[in-house]
């Protein structure tokens, strides 16, 4: 392919996030790093309530290690989005925050009851996280940004794994 040719397929390649086209594959990793910056930190922030009010220390330590996870994700996310001129836009809606806070942080709320929300929809941990790996997948230009979020990725499939298993266990369990 010639230079000119190539330069027509990046001008025709469509950059989609979420449903949104985007003009260019650097405007839309730009909203992708954002988006993904703002739930990981929202995800943090309720998740280190639960584990301040959870009865059960293994299930607060499963919960401390993706707490950590989400944390540094969030931190991560927000560098790779500075270092390539963005800024922070995203927040969460206050209606979805009031919501899940409401949820995840209720004394009246098992664990079960938590990890049923977080994780019992989901059948294929790969499809749950399609929507992530869609934009990834587009990413051609921004290698260091790619790879990045394919290992970010690697964790999420972990955290996920790790809920399942302990939502599974729980159900398992006779309420004491």
């Amino acid at each position: 392919m010639s230079e000119e040719q190539m330069k027509t397929h990046q001008d025709q390649r469509q950059s989609t996030c979420y449903g949104r086209a985007h003009a260019s594959e650097r405007e839309m990793l730009l909203h992708f790093l954002d988006e993904y910056r703002c739930s990981e930190d929202f995800a943090a922030e309720y998740i280190g309530q639960w584990i301040d009010i959870s009865g059960r220390e293994f299930v607060k330590g499963g919960l401390q290690t993706i707490h950590q996870r989400e944390t540094f994700h969030a931190k991560l996310l927000e560098a790779r989005l500075r270092a390539l001129g963005g800024s922070p836009q995203c927040a969460v809606q206050p209606a979805r925050r009031e919501k899940e806070f409401t949820f995840y942080t209720s004394p009246e709320k098992s664990d079960e009851e938590k990890l049923q929300k977080a994780v019992g929809w989901i059948k294929d941990p790969a499809t749950a996280l399609k929507p992530l790996t869609d934009v990834i997948d587009q990413i051609e230009d921004g290698q260091q940004s790619k790879q990045m979020l394919r290992t970010i990725i690697d964790d999420e499939l972990a955290t996920i794994k790790w809920l399942q298993e302990t939502r599974a266990l729980l159900s398992a369990t006779p309420a004491a």
